[in-house]
């Protein structure tokens, strides 16, 4: 018999996850919501809760690399407390348009459907080896380089690209992977 541990993703190997804003809301074309996922990053690598190897957010998403005890577990409730803070941002009277449209798209049967902020679905997918991670770095960084934000990977500024590059960037990431 296995323990509830054992069924869900190890921390031995990190994972590519994609969180998107209900509705491609652009909540993160704004910097505070971005910065406040951010920051919440930040405080779960401090507590270790999480390791970040990388991660983007470009307007209506978030694409992140990471391990952690108990993945799943770890995600519903990253999920849970950036849309309760971000929620709290888009209540302000010059984002309360944001906070309109993504009503518009929250789904009426939820209990709690005046705090939903992301998507059901998330893409969860192991990185089983060296080249697969790279690819997915690759991808998150060319990102915000695809949708015109910016010329050159380390010039965007929500990305580890620049951490990749020898730079600081917002978050600092574990890069010896």
């Amino acid at each position: 018999m296995t323990s509830h541990r054992e069924k869900g993703p190890k921390a031995a190997h990190p994972y590519f996850l994609t969180f998107t804003v209900l509705g491609a809301t652009p909540i993160f074309s704004r910097a505070e919501p971005a910065q406040k996922v951010i920051d919440v990053l930040a405080a779960w690598q401090q507590s270790r809760r999480l390791t970040v190897y990388g991660y983007a957010l470009v307007e209506d998403h978030f694409q992140l690399l990471a391990s952690g005890d108990d993945l799943p577990k770890q995600i519903a409730q990253l999920k849970s407390s950036t849309a309760q803070q971000i929620l709290e941002i888009l209540a302000s009277p010059d984002l309360h348009g944001l906070l309109k449209r993504l009503k518009r798209f929250q789904d009426p049967q939820r209990s709690d459907a005046a705090a939903q902020l992301w998507q059901e679905a998330d893409i969860l997918e192991p990185m089983l080896s060296e080249e697969k991670m790279r690819a997915k770095l690759d991808f998150i960084h060319s990102n915000p380089v695809k949708r015109g934000y910016a010329s050159d990977p380390t010039h965007y500024r929500y990305s580890s690209a620049q951490n990749y590059a020898g730079q600081p960037g917002p978050l600092p990431v574990r890069t010896d992977w």
